[in-house]
């Protein structure tokens, strides 16, 4: 009897076959990495609106490729459209923000809890430099910095951990509260690179403990809910509101 293989058949491989990717489509799905990012780095400030012509212009793509990155972004919550179309970060109202901050707690502490019992001295040497650059960054007052940094350690902890199911799912809440985070820098209060949270999570990864990890992940994130949550169940000021929609940060190219 023969051994040789079947050949499949005619209809399944043209059924299996991919079709190519233009280069609309790559662009596309590079802005929207760029956008995406802005956001969860605090690059956007919530009120901006983000009109695709001027996007394109300064990422110096054509327009169909942001229209269609910052429609992506909508669908997924991230962005909103006003009633002519323009896309525009939202203010979070502060139920919205508390149960972000309520998954946050839940999921990153189980990947923290996690990355304390496989951290390797590498990781956490790595950990260590983003959290001296963040230092830096916040003796300072560098928001980009300290934006940038802090979203690197939150997800150099999760990358640890080996959950990548996990890790889309807090992206996907990053996204959301990435721009309330960035208000964080509007409120007087004094900042001391001493006996930070992410600190001790670094202790607790060195001793492999997890209730230690996990409680220096909820610890970090209720100091910032009980600055934001307060900014955000009051009225915005006209003055704060004003100066709000005034900024606009750059989307870096």
């Amino acid at each position: 009897m023969s051994t040789k293989p079947r050949a499949l058949p005619q209809q399944m491989e043209t059924d299996a076959s991919l079709t190519p990717i233009d280069r609309a489509d790559s662009i596309a799905g590079k802005v929207y990495k760029r956008l995406r990012n802005a956001l969860v780095q605090g690059q956007l400030a919530p009120g901006q609106r983000l009109v695709h012509r001027l996007l394109a212009d300064e990422l110096d793509v054509s327009p169909t490729p942001v229209r269609e990155a910052l429609l992506r972004l909508v669908s997924e919550g991230a962005l909103e459209l006003d009633a002519r179309g323009v896309a525009w970060v939202p203010r979070l109202a502060v139920d919205r923000y508390d149960e972000i901050i309520d998954l946050r707690v839940d999921l990153e502490g189980r990947a923290a809890a996690r990355a304390a019992m496989l951290a390797t001295p590498a990781d956490i040497a790595g950990l260590a430099a983003i959290q001296a650059r963040f230092l830096k960054g916040r003796a300072v007052m560098d928001r980009t910095v300290v934006l940038t940094e802090n979203e690197r350690f939150h997800f150099g902890v999760i990358g640890i951990a080996a959950m990548p199911v996990l890790q889309r799912v807090v992206e996907s809440l990053w996204v959301q509260v990435g721009p309330t985070i960035s208000l964080l820098f509007s409120a007087p209060r004094v900042l001391s690179p001493e006996g930070h949270a992410h600190d001790a999570l670094i202790a607790a990864l060195k001793a492999r403990d997890a209730d230690a990890a996990r409680a220096a992940i909820v610890r970090d994130l209720r100091e910032h809910a009980a600055v934001l949550s307060p900014m955000l169940a009051c009225a915005v000021k006209p003055g704060v509101d004003a100066r709000l929609r005034a900024r606009r940060h750059r989307v870096s190219p």
